[in-house]
């Protein structure tokens, strides 16, 4: 019985010897499997190339606007209205801006009205369109793609309102469209129920009682403010930091709305103004023409600086003055904005900063032509965080950079005249 326990005991060590030896290997094969691996991926870096296209960029400056026009507000009636001007649309002096009614329900059977006088134009000119010649069908397919790409803008910047628009235009080209090819579509039915619609109306009950004019010739806004006449349009030259800081209070404070009467604006030039450290405009000079994007639409205008670039010294900040005659419904209901001022603009091969080598003294790429890796040289345009800009198709440099040359952006012992299989 005690041979029989040694035994045992002495299984159970060797097993337990053989259980640790087993785990020692698997281990030992587990990091030279690792090491391997690793080794391979550092031995093989798959080759990656990328087309040189050119792209830009732009030295920023981004801050916040104060946008002051020459508007006034229109008075408001005290009766119900309906608009006859579209917001951002232009109106001469003693035009009509809105029609009076004197209870809601007139209105609204009068607005019925004007609904179904429209349906009954577009059905009547879609029912006298003729097959159409190939210029005309040129000219629509260009329209329908022009709406489709206007379709997207507006949807890509949650602008629900213009994509509904964009997306109601293109149906009715499509349905032009098969009008010209020669497609019967019978309208007579939909004109039919549309006739009966605008006979059942008794207009002569509804008619508008009186109308809102403009004073003066502008673009009309429905959003007002109260700002609105309150800054010195005239003077936005002359104007100082603590005049702009006092406007700026006011602005800031403003509540806007669409309920009043809404607003002219007479001139179709109007500022932005902001202030800014001096050390931000050294690449600007008054007079200079300059991109403005409007960070919260994405849309860019096309500014020019009157005032603020050209600095005394000893000046820590600057207010600079920027002007523009572009307007449209958005631009016009506009107040306080933040905006990037693209001061300076680069046009180059835009490539990831590893891509870029030093050879005997000089920047460039290597480009894959042929599988062979050919040598480009190109200056270093603008270098942003983890990217360059470079020179492209410069006379002045040899074997420089070419549009559509294909840039090896990562590979291993890559050199000139390196053979790729």
């Amino acid at each position: 019985m005690a041979e029989e326990k040694k035994i045992k005991s002495k299984i159970k060590k060797l097993s337990g010897a053989a259980g640790q030896n087993v785990l020692i290997i698997l281990v030992f094969v587990l990091v030279i499997v690792f090491a391997a691996v690793e080794s391979y991926n550092v031995l093989n870096v798959k080759l990656r190339t990328q087309v040189a296209e050119k792209t830009t960029v732009y030295d920023l400056l981004e801050t916040r606007a104060l946008f002051i026009r020459d508007e006034k507000t229109v008075q408001d009636s005290s009766g119900v209205t309906l608009a006859l001007v579209e917001e951002g649309e232009k109106i001469n002096s003693g035009g009509e801006i809105e029609m009076v009614f004197s209870s809601s329900e007139n209105a609204s059977r009068y607005s019925s009205y004007l609904e179904l006088e429209k349906e009954h134009e577009y059905y009547t000119e879609m029912q006298n369109m003729a097959v159409g010649s190939a210029t005309d069908m040129e000219k629509l397919e260009s329209d329908i793609l022009d709406e489709v790409n206007g379709f997207i803008r507006s949807a890509a910047h949650s602008d629900f309102d213009s994509a509904g628009e964009s997306a109601l235009e293109i149906n009715n080209n499509l349905t032009r469209r098969s009008l010209l090819i020669g497609e019967n579509i019978d309208f007579s039915s939909a004109l039919s129920e549309v006739e009966s619609k605008i006979k059942a109306v008794d207009i002569n009950t509804c008619k508008p009682v009186g109308y809102v004019t403009a004073e003066s010739a502008g673009v009309y806004s429905k959003y007002t403010d109260g700002c609105e006449g309150v800054f010195d349009y005239k003077s936005v030259a002359d104007m100082d930091i603590n005049t702009f800081d006092k406007y700026i209070n006011t602005a800031v404070s403003a509540k806007g709305g669409t309920d009043g009467g809404g607003k002219i604006i007479s001139s179709f030039v109007w500022y932005l103004c902001c202030v800014v450290n001096t050390s931000d405009v050294i690449d600007l000079e008054d007079g200079y023409n300059v991109q403005v994007r409007i960070k919260s639409t994405n849309q860019v205008l096309k500014c020019t600086v009157v005032k603020g670039a050209d600095v005394s010294l000893g000046e820590d900040q600057t207010l600079l003055v920027l002007s523009c005659n572009e307007t449209d419904g958005n631009l016009a209901s506009m107040r306080l904005e933040d905006i990037e001022i693209r001061v300076k603009e680069y046009t180059g091969i835009k490539v990831n900063s590893a891509a870029v080598h030093d050879l005997n003294g000089e920047k460039g790429v290597y480009a894959l032509v042929s599988n062979i890796a050919k040598w480009r040289r190109a200056d270093i345009l603008y270098t942003g965080d983890d990217y360059v800009l470079l020179s492209y198709d410069d006379p002045d440099i040899k074997n420089g950079i070419k549009l559509f040359d294909e840039i090896i952006i990562s590979g291993r012992d890559v050199y000139d005249g390196k053979v790729y299989a």
